[in-house]
């Protein structure tokens, strides 16, 4: 939970906010408070945000959301939908993702796993009864509450009788928890989350990707034609993992039996381990005036409405208005991280993107490893002809994680894990770089979205060479801001491309971190990868 900032409204759609929780890859997410003082979970959606097919994604995600009513998903609170700023309202539900908890407290333990298992399937049982499937389940997607487990984000997630919008060649879903017959773009069944189902406990019994780690390519291989990991597993998790793991989805354990044959006497909420790792919440400000008392909202903020924002309306009301909505992809059904663990990433990364720039590189690349933030009329960081970033980015990813990330050239992944900015399409990004000890005098390496072209779309590297990690010292350097050029790909030279950088190159494990750069110079995390210097 962090406070509020200049540039961040005291209220959206007559709903007072009261601190920073979280972000996502489309907008701000906020706590704010109802007329009655109950707690929500607002997502406010960032201006830049726009595509081709946007209104039609969220026709479809707005619907789906709605027809969703069960214990083990947030519920919907209300929407703006008529004029920017476009936003989304959901219950606030306290508590780390289930990839939080386990980065953050190891494995869980057999007892707990099944438990887990039985309640997930009665969610995703309930959903898929009211024609619904989720189609993106995974440890991120699973928060961990207190009386027990939540199925959020279900941006892509699909009601009966909706039409699929996905380009040809394309598929929905994250490398290692989707379906084999999604990936062979056959059409999603309810069956396809039984798969993913899978995937997301054998992450929770043993702390590993279900399917591996390194590149996509691999992971889906392993998807096809390997097994699942279940080693060091216990016996009666690893059977119920592999019944719902099984490559042909009428093969595949049918829910309803495998509620029975999960069943445990004690539910979630009596069990210690469970409660061990979702924690207890940190107390949020019950009002405005506790918010500032407690240093989140600053005094002279005690306005309710933002500029723009629009009243609170009927669930009816948000389908009514879809017709009327300029283009805008929604990300729907998400629930705030609790401060305890980070979204998606381990420890600490609920924030990622959200709060100060703890790693923020001055001005020129040179890391400051403080918390500056560049003024948000500051003009240099004015966008430029055609929406082009300023050369001077602010890397908005405060995390430990972040600042720790490094390239592992024995399975080609950078660790610890972090939350992409955009799942979907940092799942289809590929990177290549010299995987073999190299000498050369200067590096070249590169990036490509192996499906889409997103338009307007500038990306920017840092580099971080060999050496401590876990602040930004004076080594780290970004590039310039380059315009994404489509199938080609972007190709960069370190150092040639990276001012105030010059070899020769020392010797160990340099990291390239990845980054979206937004019109204003904010900079998010795409990626990872990197090489190895003899």
């Amino acid at each position: 939970m962090e406070p509020l900032r200049p540039e961040d409204p005291a209220g959206i759609g007559g709903y007072p906010l009261i601190a920073r929780i979280g972000a996502g890859g489309m907008g701000q997410v906020y706590l704010g408070l109802t007329g009655a003082g109950r707690h929500i979970a607002l997502k406010v959606i960032r201006e830049d945000f726009d595509g081709p097919q946007a209104l039609a994604r969220f026709r479809r995600e707005v619907a789906t959301v709605e027809r969703v009513r069960s214990r083990f998903a947030a519920a919907m609170v209300g929407a703006g939908l008529d004029a920017p700023p476009y936003w989304l309202a959901t219950e606030y539900v306290p508590g780390p993702t289930l990839r939080q908890a386990v980065a953050e407290h190891g494995p869980l333990p057999p007892d707990t796993c099944l438990r887990l298992l039985a309640a997930l399937a009665q969610g995703l049982l309930e959903i898929h009864g009211q024609g619904v499937q989720h189609r993106d389940l995974k440890p991120g997607n699973v928060i961990l509450a207190p009386d027990g487990p939540r199925l959020i984000d279900f941006g892509i997630a699909r009601g009966e009788g909706q039409t699929q919008i996905t380009q040809t060649g394309m598929w929905n879903g994250t490398p290692g928890y989707v379906a084999p017959e999604v990936v062979r773009e056959q059409e999603p069944v309810p069956a396809s989350d039984v798969f993913s189902l899978a995937g997301t406990i054998a992450y929770a019994a043993t702390g590993r990707p279900p399917f591996g780690g390194g590149r996509i390519e691999a992971i889906i291989h392993r998807t096809l034609d390997g097994e699942i990991d279940l080693d060091g597993v216990d016996a009666r998790v690893a059977e119920l993992v592999r019944l719902c793991a099984a490559k042909e989805p009428a093969s595949r354990v049918r829910l309803e039996r495998l509620i029975e044959l999960a069943a445990s006497p004690a539910g979630l909420a009596g069990d210690p381990a469970y409660l061990r790792v979702a924690g207890t919440s940190r107390p949020v400000p019950a009002s405005v005036p506790d918010a500032v008392a407690s240093g989140l909202v600053p005094a002279e903020r005690t306005t309710t409405s933002a500029p723009g924002g629009t009243g609170l309306r009927s669930r009816a009301a948000v389908i009514a208005a879809v017709a009327g909505v300029a283009a805008v992809v929604l990300g729907s059904a998400f629930v705030a991280r609790s401060v305890l663990t980070g979204d998606d990433g381990g420890r600490g990364a609920n924030t990622a993107q959200s709060g100060p720039a703890a790693n923020g590189p001055a001005a020129n690349g040179a890391g400051t490893g403080g918390g500056a933030t560049a003024p948000v009329d500051a003009p240099t960081r004015t966008p430029g002809p055609d929406g082009r970033p300023p050369d001077d980015i602010l890397v908005k990813q405060p995390t430990a994680d972040f600042r720790e990330v490094e390239f592992s050239p024995d399975d080609l992944t950078c660790l610890p894990a972090v939350r992409p900015e955009d799942d979907a399409l940092s799942g289809q990004l590929q990177v290549s770089a010299p995987r073999q000890p190299y000498s050369g005098a200067t590096v070249e390496f590169g990036m490509r979205f192996k499906y889409e072209t997103p338009s307007r779309y500038y990306v920017a590297a840092q580099i971080r060479p060999p050496g401590p990690h876990g602040s930004a010292g004076p080594g780290w350097v970004n590039s310039k801001p380059r315009l994404y050029p489509g199938d080609t790909g972007l190709d960069l030279t370190f150092p040639n491309d990276f001012e105030g950088s010059s070899g020769p190159l020392s010797s160990g494990v340099w990291t390239v971190v990845w980054l979206h750069v937004h019109p204003n110079g904010d900079a998010f995390y795409i990626g990872c990868d990197g090489f190895t210097v003899a």
